[in-house]
């Protein structure tokens, strides 16, 4: 019976997942657009260019897909491969009462963090003072920061315009909750300059994180918080950006991609994957009830369907051998 039932489960995720609409362009080895074809690799490494990689892609999203899947809602993925978050080590690198905002002096302001925080503290600062990291350990460190602005533009025009891109609405409602800032949304700046660190890797403040939105600006960026969440696995997607449908001043997408466009990505090229031989995806995909395009679970479900029945079969032989 259970043979019967995972059988089906995975047939039907197998269509269901596997039908829907999704580009994918693997942007490891892109060029950067204005420094002569260089590799966006090798211009990381080179310390005499100025200013940030930008890769572009044209992207043709009726191509292998069907055409009448690409309404709302829109979701932006990236990828990374060969990225261990599921290290021991590296996912105990956290202080959950500092990403709380609990982690407080008795003065109110932040306290240095949990000892087993890689880098919990910097001293390099003007005033000599031992200052606390926030957010510390070796996950928000290596927080991906790359960017991404999404285009289209009709067969009859010239002119790309812009994709209205949400940065709220990525990160679970569950997790959220477990992220606070220490101080005053709207007074990160003020109330905290000189008092933290940032993390050693980052080249923004904690507050620089989205200083155009108080709410999800600090520990309460969604960026932050998705990242944060850990994968078990080495390949993983995280949900990056969010298409705003309801953008007043290109209502043309109210109802998803119009497939009759065409569209271009843009990557500023900031996060480098060549020491860990990794690799960089970003994903178009379609929302739907099964987050986005993966067929994994729908070959599970025919392995798990696979193994009821072997055994099955095995028992109901020795059952007759038995008797």
């Amino acid at each position: 019976v259970m043979g019967c039932v995972m059988r089906v489960l995975g047939g039907g995720l197998l269509y269901v997942q596997g039908g829907y609409n999704e580009v994918e362009w693997d942007y490891t080895d892109c060029t950067c657009e204005g420094t002569g074809g260089m590799n966006a690799t090798d211009y990381l490494q080179t310390s005499k260019v100025s200013g940030p990689c930008r890769c572009i892609k044209e992207l043709n999203i009726t191509e292998e897909n069907n055409q009448a899947k690409w309404d709302r809602d829109i979701l932006i993925y990236y990828e990374l491969e060969n990225f261990h978050q599921n290290h021991r080590q590296y996912a105990d690198s956290r202080d959950d009462k500092q990403l709380n905002g609990d982690r407080l002096k008795s003065d109110g302001f932040p306290d240095l963090p949990f000892s087993d925080c890689e880098d919990p503290h910097n001293n390099d600062n003007s005033s000599g003072e031992t200052l606390p990291i926030i957010p510390c350990g070796s996950i928000a460190n290596s927080l991906f920061n790359d960017t991404v602005k999404l285009f289209f533009k009709k067969d009859n025009s010239n002119q790309w315009n812009p994709v209205s891109l949400l940065r709220t609405g990525i990160a679970m409602p569950f997790d959220k909750k477990r992220f606070n800032n220490p101080v005053e949304d709207s007074q990160l700046s003020t109330e905290l300059e000189g008092k933290i660190a940032k993390p050693r890797d980052w080249t923004k403040q904690l507050w620089e994180l989205d200083p155009d939105n108080p709410s999800n600006n600090g520990l309460e960026n969604e960026d932050l918080i998705v990242w944060m969440r850990v994968s078990a696995l080495a390949n993983f997607r995280k949900l990056w950006r969010l298409v705003d449908h309801d953008d007043t001043k290109h209502t043309e997408l109210k109802d998803g991609l119009n497939t009759g466009y065409l569209y271009k990505l843009e990557i500023e090229y900031n996060y480098d994957v060549s020491s860990f031989n990794g690799r960089k995806k970003v994903i178009i995909a379609r929302d739907n009830e099964f987050g986005a395009k993966n067929t994994a679970m729908g070959w599970i479900a025919i392995s798990a369907a696979i193994f009821f029945f072997s055994f099955g079969f095995l028992f109901s032989a020795l059952t007759r051998l038995d008797q």
